[in-house]
C-alpha cells in the first residue's frame, strides 16, 4: 500500500509545482509589463486565482506523505522526515509571508479608482517591481526544494 501513498505525494507535488509555476511566472512578469498598470494587475490576478489549487495540492501532498511515512514506519526510522515536514513548514511560511503582501500591494496598487487614478504613484510602483523581492522569494523556495529533494533521496539517519 506503502507505494500508493508515495505515488499519490509525488502526483500531488508535481502538481502543487504546476500551479507554484504559474505564481512565480506572474510574480517575474510584472517588471517586464511596465508601465502597463491593467497588464500588470492581470497577471497579479492570475497568481491570486493559482493560489487556491495550489494550496489545496499543498494539503493533499502533506496529507499523503505523512500517511506514507506512517505507513512506512519512517517517523521513527531516522530524522529524515521530520527534517523535511520543518522544512517545508518554515520555506512555505517564508515564501508566503513574503509573496503574499507583496502581490496583494502590486494588485492594490494596480486598482484603478473611479475617477481613473490609481492609488500608488507610477515611481512607488516601478521600485515594488524593480526591488529585489521576487528574487528572494525564488530563491528560497529554490533552496526548501533543494534541500527537500534531498532529503526524499538520500533519507539522511536511516
Amino acid at each position: 500500500m506503502i507505494q500508493l501513498w508515495v505515488f499519490l505525494h509525488i502526483v500531488f507535488v508535481a502538481l502543487f509545482l504546476l500551479f507554484h509555476g504559474v505564481q512565480m511566472w506572474a510574480m517575474f512578469s510584472l517588471e517586464p509589463a511596465l508601465p502597463d498598470r491593467e497588464k500588470i494587475f492581470d497577471r497579479a490576478e492570475q497568481s491570486r486565482m493559482a493560489s487556491t489549487p495550489m494550496y489545496a495540492c499543498l494539503g493533499l501532498l502533506v496529507v499523503f506523505g505523512v500517511i506514507a511515512g506512517i505507513d512506512g514506519d519512517w517517523f521513527s526510522n531516522g530524522w529524515w522526515l521530520w527534517g523535511a515536514i520543518v522544512v517545508l513548514l518554515v520555506t512555505v511560511g517564508l515564501m508566503s509571508a513574503m509573496a503574499g503582501p507583496f502581490m496583494k500591494k502590486v494588485r492594490e496598487g494596480t486598482t484603478r479608482w473611479a475617477d481613473g487614478s490609481y492609488p500608488m504613484p507610477d515611481a512607488e510602483l516601478e521600485g515594488l517591481l524593480r526591488g529585489p523581492r521576487p528574487r528572494v522569494i525564488a530563491f528560497i523556495g529554490v533552496a526548501g526544494l533543494a534541500i527537500l529533494l534531498w532529503l526524499m533521496v538520500y533519507k539522511p539517519g536511516v
